[in-house]
């Protein structure tokens, strides 16, 4: 019995060592509603981008696709872009939105 704690606490002790953290730099798209001026989806666009940038640690995991790894901590917001997208639904309605993309770092466990 003794023998059997021994190892199962040398396990948990060996496998904690192979997990480390990771910095994982990635990059999330948004798209904004349709507009009918590409002012207003420029201005839509940099509104999206602004709201991401201001978002604390919780929204920016519920936001951004960090899902996949495990204890997520310190998600950094970098730099973004925003392009407005031209297309028309039927013969001369022409519409726009914005699409936003942004870039992004954040410290994660890695198992090995």
């Amino acid at each position: 019995m003794k023998n059997t704690i021994i190892l199962a606490t040398g396990l948990l002790l060996a496998s904690s060592a192979f997990a480390s953290t990771t910095t994982v730099s990635d990059n999330a798209t948004f798209q904004t509603d349709t507009y009918s001026s590409k002012a207003e989806a420029y201005n839509a666009g940099f509104d999206l981008s602004d709201s991401v940038k201001a978002m604390d640690q919780s929204q920016l995991r519920f936001n951004l696709p960090v899902q996949s790894y495990t204890l997520v901590k310190n998600i950094n917001v970098g730099q973004s872009e925003v392009t407005v997208e031209e297309f028309a639904n039927s013969n001369g309605d022409i519409q726009y939105r914005a699409i936003v993309d942004v870039d992004y770092q954040f410290n994660a466990k890695e198992s090995n």
